[in-house]
């Protein structure tokens, strides 16, 4: 109900965009947990140094560029495979597919999976830390030493990237991670501008 359904499917409503952001899947309890932990690493400084506003823009406006990233995504996934965003004839057509169950059962996820979690407007207040604090050196794994943020993001991506070309964690949201941290970043060099 208050997952982001993609805007094709009949289960689709226009507050999603915004509720999304504001639960997580009781089975993926880490990713609660990571999410916080970003946040608490990144939030309280951008914070601070921007103020509630802003800090509140960054996120809302990331997280809903984060979601539109993953829906472009996962429309482009549905259209190449199916050539129809059609979803009576989407329905017929998973019936009569020549796929192997894993096969159905990915393509099924893009389509039907709703979105859920704050990843894409919490990736966006990382994007504009890396923004603002480029040089800032944190430990990210499986690095054994401290790099620049900019350089982990960079590595954040390219992660997610190579992540969903070859579904190494499945039922991810790869994308909305990369459009929030850019769109983070885009956001954040515009609010620097006028700062």
């Amino acid at each position: 109900m208050f997952s982001l359904y993609h805007p094709i499917d009949d289960r689709f409503e226009l507050y999603q965009i915004l509720t999304h952001m504001f639960i997580h899947s009781k089975s993926f309890f880490l990713h609660i947990i990571f999410n916080m932990l970003a946040l608490l690493m990144f939030g309280g400084q951008i914070e601070t140094l921007l103020g509630i506003k802003r800090f509140l823009i960054i996120y809302f406006l990331s997280g809903f560029f984060a979601a539109l990233f993953q829906i472009i995504f996962n429309t482009s996934i549905i259209y190449y495979y199916l050539q129809t965003l059609n979803f009576s004839e989407i329905r017929k057509t998973l019936d009569y597919l020549i796929m192997d169950e894993e096969q159905k059962m990915n393509l099924y996820n893009y389509i039907y999976s709703p979105m859920i979690g704050s990843s894409g407007a919490i990736s966006g207040i990382v994007g504009a830390f890396a923004k603002f604090f480029p040089e800032h050196r944190i430990f990210i794994l499986p690095f054994p030493f401290p790099i620049a943020v900019r350089k982990a993001i960079i590595i954040f991506i390219f992660g997610s990237l190579i992540s969903s070309i070859f579904d190494l964690a499945p039922g991810v949201a790869h994308f909305a991670h990369i459009g929030g941290i850019i769109s983070g970043y885009l956001i954040g060099s515009v609010i620097k501008k006028t700062f």
